[in-house]
């Protein structure tokens, strides 16, 4: 028998991703992928970063999966761009248009505003926050720890 956080955690993932999906459609006319999202976050965070460094931040894609991607945000929906590397002329560093900004702002202020109403659903009492803000920073660092999630540099 599931628990009883799982599920109430797979129903507030739920509501979550049918909140972002609506924001998502109100705001852009061309959606992103998952990874497309997470490429112009990882750059937003970091800045410019080669193409191996965003891949070791996706530990499910190959340098490859994250070049075509990287390609197509650059050719094709003019987010990114692209520079040869001065000290090493074999690598390409890739940053953020003003679109690209532009895009992860805006995806930015709309996760805010979810996690603002969800903080607002859940009402948390300060003891409460403080427990929670614990719990969350313990699963970041499980992820960190035991998926070799890498942000940095």
């Amino acid at each position: 028998m599931e628990s009883d956080i799982r599920k109430a955690m797979r129903d507030i993932s739920l509501r979550m991703r049918l909140l972002k999906a609506v924001q998502e459609e109100q705001q852009f006319a061309e959606a992103l992928t998952e990874r497309e999202t997470l490429i112009l976050e990882l750059l937003k965070e970091h800045g410019p970063m080669t193409v191996s460094q965003l891949a070791a931040a996706d530990p499910d894609a190959s340098d490859s999966t994250i070049s075509m991607t990287v390609t197509k945000l650059w050719r094709d929906k003019k987010l990114l761009t692209k520079t040869i590397n001065p000290n090493n002329q074999r690598t390409t560093v890739v940053g953020l248009t003003e679109k690209g900004m532009d895009i992860i702002d805006a995806l930015n202020d709309q996760r805010e505003r979810r996690m603002g109403a969800l903080l607002e659903a859940i009402a948390v009492t300060p003891a409460e926050e403080e427990v929670l803000l614990n719990i969350l920073n313990r699963a970041v660092e499980f992820f960190d720890t035991h998926h070799a999630i890498e942000t940095s540099k």
